[in-house]
């Protein structure tokens, strides 16, 4: 009986002496043992109207991706009250003293695993659906713990605008292309450097608003160099094709513009590098190949 009480005693200095030893822990040692989530914030370069194709809305979703020592790859994130909210949580490693480098890519494409992202643009672009699914947008961010991570995203390919003016009256535009083109690419979302990939082939471009008194039609490309040739077919039968007087770059993140006047039998071409929407730039000059 003694030994059964002297147990029970010592049971319960043990529990009282476990109890204060709680009930001393700081708010200090409790952040300390925790992982705290990092916190995401996302906006857009360059103007944020709708219409420039640089506006964030809710429902916008895009893939996260956190390097060393995180090592999170495609954690989905989504728009909401103009927040972020990852469908999981990121956390900050214990200890962790140096910056984490973030990227974001916009929209979210299910399957990216790696650090590589390979992307075509659509090569009929005639509905907006399709046009907005060409234009891939990244954010790459070094941030050290305990700061919010801001996103601000950027194009990562090129947007080209056609105008078409001097129509005869009663006709139309019924389509505008280019000649053959890259279509694909590889990103890399540690640094944003781009490789060419292997798809080629001519883009249809979707209609875009009436500017000047012409027609206009827009599409996105994958950035690149060389010739770049327009065919513009009109409903009366006519064809007018264009090439540039030199070859051209095409840069990440630049809007071009080309002006179409057509003229009898022939159509006179301006190519101007940038629009305000995503960035601005020079002028080249075209010409119209089949005068």
């Amino acid at each position: 009986m003694r030994k059964s009480f002297f147990i029970l005693t010592v049971g319960l200095l043990a529990m009282g002496v476990c109890s204060c030893r709680r009930a001393r822990i700081t708010p200090e040692e409790v952040r300390d043992t925790m992982r705290e989530d990092v916190v995401f914030t996302a906006a857009t370069s360059g103007y944020v109207t709708k219409a420039s194709d640089a506006a964030l809305e809710d429902g916008d979703s895009f893939g996260i991706f956190a390097m060393d020592p995180l090592n999170v790859l495609n954690v989905k994130a989504s728009l909401s009250g103009g927040k972020v909210q990852p469908e999981r949580p990121v956390k900050w490693e214990l200890g962790q003293s140096h910056a984490t480098r973030f990227a974001a890519l916009m929209p979210y494409r299910d399957g990216v695993s790696g650090l590589d992202c390979d992307f075509s643009v659509q090569t009929d672009q005639r509905s907006y659906q399709a046009y907005s699914a060409s234009d891939l947008r990244l954010s790459v961010v070094d941030v050290k713990p305990g700061n919010p991570v801001d996103f601000l995203f950027q194009h990562v390919l090129c947007k080209l605008i056609v105008n078409v003016s001097g129509l005869a009256a009663g006709d139309e535009v019924s389509a505008v292309e280019t000649g053959r083109l890259q279509t694909s690419l590889r990103l890399n979302l540690v640094d944003g450097s781009m490789q060419a990939g292997a798809e080629q082939g001519s883009v249809q471009l979707g209609p875009a608003v009436t500017a000047n008194g012409g027609q206009g039609f827009v599409a996105v490309l994958v950035p690149q160099s060389g010739l770049l040739p327009l065919m513009v077919r009109l409903k009366s039968g006519q064809t007018v094709s264009c090439v540039p007087e030199a070859p051209v770059t095409l840069a990440s993140g630049f809007a071009y513009r080309a002006d179409i006047a057509l003229t009898p039998g022939a159509g006179e071409v301006s190519f101007k590098l940038g629009i305000a929407d995503w960035a601005d730039g020079g002028l080249m000059p075209f010409k119209p190949s089949n005068p």
